[in-house]
């Protein structure tokens, strides 16, 4: 609990405003942004938790952010990030399956179509617009 009320206190801290956080941003805790993640999807509770627990995770290691202090302003990013991960699987199953550009017989050779939109790091990662989105909200390390 002491260390805990620290945590926050030292969130709440972060942005040099004494008990105010920056732009008046809301924080978050690791299980309340689950919590909301999940109730925005309408998925059933605990349906994706390893999914969404990841990429909060992901999330909060890129930012360099406490899990006891995740800025509300992040949901849409990470809400955004699980459903497109979920729509993948829908329509490709579990697993990453590249998009295949051409196949030569003679040679036997396969050549896979690699966009920033397709790859593995993309989808099952944070990707370079994904980056961009989070860049606002990073911390230095070491200044929790």
């Amino acid at each position: 609990p002491l260390r805990l009320r620290r945590s926050l206190m030292r969130c709440l801290n972060l942005f040099g405003m004494p008990g105010l956080l920056q732009n008046k941003e809301a924080a978050m805790t690791f299980s309340e942004m689950l919590e909301t993640v999940e109730k925005n999807l309408e998925l059933a509770a605990g349906e994706h938790k390893l999914l969404i627990s990841d990429v909060i995770r992901m999330v909060c290691d890129y930012c360099n952010l406490s899990e006891n202090c995740i800025p509300d302003i992040l949901e849409p990013v990470i809400r955004k990030k699980v459903k497109g991960i979920l729509n993948y699987e829908e329509a490709n199953g579990t697993g990453y399956h590249p998009e295949v550009a051409s196949i030569k017989e003679g040679d036997g050779s396969i050549t896979w179509v690699q966009t920033d939109g397709n790859t593995k790091e993309s989808i099952y990662g944070l990707s370079s617009s994904d980056k961009a989105a989070l860049r606002r909200h990073r911390r230095l390390r070491g200044y929790d």
